[in-house]
């Protein structure tokens, strides 16, 4: 589990899987509201049985960095990332998360979505599409 600063007194907790030399990275992005309330444990509240967020291992057995992105400190509570999906401010915490992905780990970083998470990373890679954005995106 991890806490990267984004914006102004905000941050962003993702959860981070790699194998021990990955080939790429890939960011996770839940359907539904998003707020995963990923605990420092690691585990989630909210949304294990996602398709993506209980496929993360399967990422990591075929040589992805995975990062599962939750909803950011200053959305924690309802409606979480409902109406926030495509906001500047949230393409900003997906810029954050990316550059920590590519500091990490020197790789090509992927945003992947399913269901409402399609939105997310539509809408981030539209943003960003001028620099900090990802080298890919999948829609499912």
């Amino acid at each position: 589990m991890v806490d990267i600063p984004t914006r102004p007194g905000v941050t962003q907790r993702f959860l981070y899987l790699a194998p021990a030399q990955p080939k790429a990275a890939v960011i996770l992005y839940a359907g539904g509201h998003g707020g995963l309330n990923i605990y420092p444990n690691g585990s989630v509240g909210w949304g294990a049985g996602n398709f993506l967020v209980r496929s993360r291992q399967l990422f990591v057995d075929n040589g992805f960095a995975v990062a599962v992105i939750d909803a950011p400190s200053d959305r924690l509570s309802w409606p979480y990332l409902t109406g926030f999906r495509l906001s500047p401010e949230h393409a900003e915490d997906t810029r954050a998360v990316i550059a920590w992905m590519r500091s990490h780990t020197g790789l090509p970083v992927w945003l992947v979505g399913t269901s409402r998470g399609t939105q997310s990373v539509a809408a981030t890679a539209i943003r960003l599409a001028d620099g900090g954005g990802p080298d890919g995106i999948v829609l499912t």
